[in-house]
């Protein structure tokens, strides 16, 4: 439920306009204690990582202003995601109250729509589509997905430039935080070399293709999927991304390609806000609210 005013909201905390359900889950609803399951529209946003709290809220603000009836539920991630809770069991206690937030108003005649942000939205995003089938035994009804700046490709080198965004922008204290996160880098990729553990961002490139994790709930039982992506974005190769979508297709997906010129990783909405909220309106899929 909105707490407080747009306006104010953005001058001061912006996630104070929003319900926060667990450490880096929150939620937006305006019809905050009706019936579950009442065929209220259901939105599902996962952000890039250490994504700022100012710029994610724009996102969400505006999707209010879209389809004010509806649910929203996002997802926060942070660099400590992949180093500290990395691990499936760690990932679905965070993510729980995400799932029980779906649980109680997504069914394949209520779907959810899912908008990715960049490889940290869509490392949580695979792990949230996992915790929901062991939760219900059943795959998660979406109606339709926008991938926004992803999947990237697994290096070291687009690992570094991830990762940079959070560093100090004291150049001292900058490079010690590269040369360290270079370090812890090496060590990760010898060790899942060593044991031949798969790299986290090549399995999400794979397992959100995975159909036993996504239900299609529209009228024609497809999968569709928007891919909107920049050829100048300088972390995510636009290849890698179209790469991924010709595998989509494969997989049995309805894939759109958006690609900008000019524009930075997630950075599209920002310098061509018209063009980016109408490529979100066409491919919005949601159940119409009960009268």
């Amino acid at each position: 439920m909105l707490v407080t005013s747009a306006s104010e909201s953005l001058v001061g905390d912006p996630l104070a306009l929003f319900v926060q359900l667990g450490p880096s889950v929150y939620m937006h609803d305006p019809k905050s204690g009706t019936a579950p399951n009442d065929g209220q529209p259901v939105i599902l946003l996962a952000f890039w990582m250490d994504a700022p709290a100012r710029a994610l809220s724009k996102y969400v603000v505006e999707y209010t202003r879209i389809v004010p009836s509806a649910r929203i539920i996002f997802l926060r991630s942070a660099s400590n995601d992949f180093f500290l809770h990395a691990t499936a069991r760690a990932q679905q206690a965070r993510l729980g109250p995400a799932i029980a937030a779906l649980r109680s108003s997504v069914t394949p005649d209520c779907p959810v729509f899912m908008h990715i942000f960049s490889n940290g939205g869509l490392f949580r995003t695979t792990h949230l589509l996992k915790a929901y089938r062991q939760a219900t035994g059943r795959p998660l009804p979406i109606s339709s997905m926008v991938i926004d700046s992803a999947p990237g490709t697994a290096s070291i080198i687009a690992a570094m430039k991830a990762f940079s965004f959070a560093m100090p922008r004291f150049w001292i204290l900058r490079w010690l935080s590269k040369g360290i996160l270079l370090m812890m880098l090496a060590v990760i990729k010898l060790y899942q070399t060593s044991f031949r553990i798969p790299n986290a961002i090549k399995v999400a490139r794979e397992e959100i293709n995975d159909q036993n994790l996504v239900q299609p709930a529209n009228a024609e039982g497809t999968l569709t999927r928007c891919y909107i992506y920049s050829s100048t974005d300088e972390l995510v190769d636009w290849r890698d991304i179209e790469r991924h979508a010709s595998d989509s297709e494969a997989c049995g997906w309805t894939v759109h390609r958006e690609r900008f010129h000019g524009t930075p990783h997630v950075g599209h909405m920002r310098v061509q806000p018209e063009r980016y909220w109408s490529i979100i309106r066409e491919h919005l899929q949601l159940k119409k609210p009960k009268q």
